[in-house]
């Protein structure tokens, strides 16, 4: 950060970030407690405003000449994968966010980080036998995450109007970390994007003190929102073939199982019995039939009718808190790091 010759003014300061996409209100509330805006009229208070700024929106910024804030247009090392009507600027409030986020996490992990095999079927064994249930499901694939060293978080606290994205993978120092940034609570809509994410980070797509963001996942969303569909290319291809190979069980066509069905009712049996035969979520075999099948309204509806001891976002919130040894942290950045994901 350069020095400004100029004492920087608190108005100056947050009309930049508003015009950045941080409002002041968002960024006052993630200030902590001790601050005080006065402090940017001192060299020392305006160095700490951006050391502030980078470990909690992941802003780089530094001071013009003339006392004005200059915030770096894009999160470091970031890649996109966006739909084909968004600009990939609208998605590096989420990235900035995320990767801040996900430095604390690496940090406060209570098991170290060991990496997963590249075999998708190698991977498939490995949480079965850690969950003991007979699919891999979302709280298997999160348990294993954990194990390994690689926490999973949800990025609840964005600013609004900001553009949210399915999933973010990010690697800090080596260490990855996966951000799930929709408030889906059907565990099978998050099912499929922690796999892709968790693909992302095997297939080594993401540069280390980077982060790939997923503004969509295909799988999850399409037809449900009715947005542009998303652009595949090459790792976005390889980390879908990936997941499904681990989700479904090496049955790759377990979709020609289920038929076009005339209720959610009858789907959501179906899907029970194909899953139990073959190994596979039965919700995750209900979206997959949704998008097969351009049937996303008897898709969700069915949905409802499988069961889960808790919603998604709660049973991320348990792990978290499970896993995390927040005393390793000062307790500004243990507040935060609980308060981004509603905790």
């Amino acid at each position: 950060m350069q020095n400004a010759t100029t004492p920087i003014t608190v108005k100056s300061a947050f009309e930049s970030l508003n015009a950045a996409g941080y409002p002041r209100a968002y960024v006052t509330k993630l200030m902590p407690d001790w601050w005080d805006n006065s402090l940017l009229k001192t060299s020392a208070g305006a160095f700490q405003f951006a050391l502030i700024l980078k470990q909690r929106l992941g802003l780089e910024v530094s001071f013009g000449q003339d006392g004005s804030l200059d915030i770096q247009a894009r999160a470091a090392h970031a890649n996109f994968k966006h739909r084909a009507d968004t600009q990939a600027d609208e998605l590096n409030i989420a990235a900035g966010l995320g990767i801040a986020l996900a430095r604390l996490a690496v940090f406060s992990a209570r098991a170290n980080y060991a990496e997963l095999p590249r075999d998708p079927a190698a991977l498939h064994a490995m949480v079965l036998q850690r969950s003991g249930r007979a699919v891999v499901d979302f709280e298997g694939l999160l348990d294993l995450c954990w194990a390994h060293g690689i926490p999973v978080l949800f990025l609840k606290e964005m600013p609004r109007n900001t553009k949210r994205m399915a999933g973010m993978a990010a690697m800090v120092d080596g260490r990855p970390a996966i951000l799930l940034g929709y408030s889906y609570t059907q565990h099978s809509k998050q099912l499929f994007v922690l796999a892709h994410e968790l693909a992302h980070i095997i297939c080594q797509h993401v540069q280390n003190n980077g982060a790939l963001i997923d503004e969509d996942i295909a799988d999850v969303t399409e037809g449900l929102e009715g947005g542009a569909r998303v652009r595949r290319d090459e790792e976005e291809k390889e980390a879908d073939t990936f997941a499904l190979q681990l989700l479904r069980n090496g049955y790759m066509n377990a979709t020609r199982r289920i038929p076009r069905q005339d209720s959610a009712a009858t789907l959501a049996m179906v899907a029970m019995n194909v899953g139990s035969e073959l190994g596979i979520d039965q919700g995750h075999l209900i979206l997959s039939y949704g998008k097969e099948h351009d049937d996303w309204m008897h898709a969700n509806q069915a949905l409802n009718f499988t069961l889960q001891r808790a919603g998604a976002i709660e049973i991320l919130r348990e792990k978290f808190l499970a896993n995390t040894a927040l005393d390793v942290l000062s307790d500004e950045s243990a507040v935060h790091l609980l308060s981004m994901q509603g905790l």
